[in-house]
C-alpha cells in the first residue's frame, strides 16, 4: 500500500519529527501564557513550512552518517529537555532542534539550502536582544508623549508628567507591556517573515519594516489612550481587561491585520496583476503566432491548388 511505502522513506519521518518539534515548542509557549511570543511562533513555523513546501522538489536529501547522528542527537536533546518545561528554553531550543533537523535531512554540505529557514529560527533568540534595545530607548516616555498628544488633539484636558498621563479625574503610568515594546517587536518580525516570502527591492524592504514598526507603535499608543479614558471614567474592570494579556493580544492582532492589508494593497496585489498581465501578453503572442502559421499554411495550400 502507498502509506506503507511512505513509512520507508526518510523524508516522511523528517516531516513527522519537524511537526513534533514545532508542536512541543507551541505547547510549552501556551503554558507560559506569553501571547505575543506565541503569535510570533505560530507565524514563524507557518512561514518555514511554506518556504520548505515551495522548494520541496529541489531539496537534496543526502545526509552522511556523522551529520545524521549529530543532528539526531541535537533533536533528541531538545525533546528530552522538553519533558520538563523548566528545562526547555523557548528562544534557543527551536534553533537547536531546527539545526538538528537540517543536518539529518541534508548534512553539513546542505545547510545552504535552508539559509532562510535557519535565519528565521534565529529570530527567537534575537527577540530578547531587540527587546532590551527598545527598553533602553526609554520607549515608555515616547509612548506617553504620543498618547498624551493624541488625547489632547481629540479634546481631552490631558497633560504628561514623565511616564504619567494625567486627566482631571484620573491618571495612568506607562510602563512594562504598556510601552509597546512587545507589539513593536512582533510587528518587526512579522515584516521580516513577509520579506522572506515576497521578494522586494531594498527600498521597499526598508519601507515595509518601517511601516510595520510604526503600525505597532501607533496601535499600542491608541490602546494607552483607551486605558487612560477608562481610568478617568472609573471603569476598573474594562481597564483591567485592556491592560491584560487579552487586550494586548487584540491590539497586536489588529496591528498584524492592518499591516497585512497594507502589504496586500501596496506589494502583493500589484505583483499579482503584473503576473496576470504578463501571462495574458504571452497568451496573446502565442495566439498571434498560431494564427500567423495557420494563415501561411493556408496560403501555401491555395498556391498549390492554383
Amino acid at each position: 500500500m502507498d502509506w506503507q511505502k511512505s513509512l520507508t522513506q526518510p523524508r516522511y519521518w523528517l516531516v513527522a519529527l519537524a511537526a513534533a518539534v514545532a508542536t512541543l515548542h507551541l505547547t510549552i509557549l501556551d503554558r507560559s501564557d506569553n501571547a505575543n511570543l506565541m503569535s510570533l511562533s505560530v507565524l514563524v513555523w507557518l512561514t518555514i513550512a511554506s518556504l520548505i513546501w515551495d522548494k520541496k522538489e529541489e531539496l537534496k536529501l543526502n545526509s552522511g552518517l556523522f551529520s545524521t547522528v549529530f543532528g539526531a542527537t541535537l533533536v533528541v536533546f531538545v525533546l528530552i529537555r522538553g519533558i520538563s518545561p523548566s528545562g526547555y528554553h523557548t528562544l534557543i531550543s527551536p534553533v537547536i532542534s531546527g539545526l538538528g533537523l537540517v543536518l539529518m535531512a541534508s548534512g553539513i554540505k546542505g545547510l545552504s539550502q535552508y539559509k532562510k529557514e535557519l535565519a528565521i529560527l534565529c529570530l527567537f533568540p534575537l527577540s530578547s536582544v531587540i527587546h532590551a534595545l527598545l527598553n533602553a530607548m526609554n520607549l515608555a516616555t515616547i509612548t506617553a508623549i504620543f498618547s498624551n498628544f493624541a488625547l489632547w488633539s481629540t479634546g481631552f484636558q490631558s497633560y504628561r508628567d514623565g511616564v504619567f498621563i494625567i486627566l482631571p479625574t484620573g491618571r495612568v503610568e506607562v510602563y512594562g507591556t504598556c510601552s509597546g515594546a512587545e507589539t513593536i517587536l512582533l510587528m518587526f518580525f512579522v515584516s521580516i517573515l513577509f520579506l522572506c516570502l515576497v521578494p522586494l527591492s531594498r527600498i521597499n524592504q526598508l519601507i515595509s519594516i518601517t511601516v510595520s514598526v510604526l503600525i505597532g507603535f501607533v496601535t499600542n499608543g491608541i490602546r494607552v489612550c483607551i486605558m487612560t479614558i477608562l481610568v478617568a471614567f472609573d471603569k476598573p474592570e474594562a481597564f483591567k481587561y485592556w491592560h491584560g494579556d487579552d487586550g494586548s493580544l487584540i491590539f497586536a492582532l489588529i496591528s498584524v491585520g492592518i499591516f497585512g492589508i497594507f502589504c496586500w494593497l501596496v506589494y502583493v496585489r500589484p505583483l499579482s496583476l503584473e503576473a496576470e498581465l504578463d501571462e495574458g501578453e504571452t497568451e496573446d503572442i502565442n495566439t498571434d503566432y498560431i494564427n500567423s502559421v495557420t494563415a501561411n499554411l493556408q496560403t501555401q495550400e491555395d498556391v498549390k491548388v492554383d
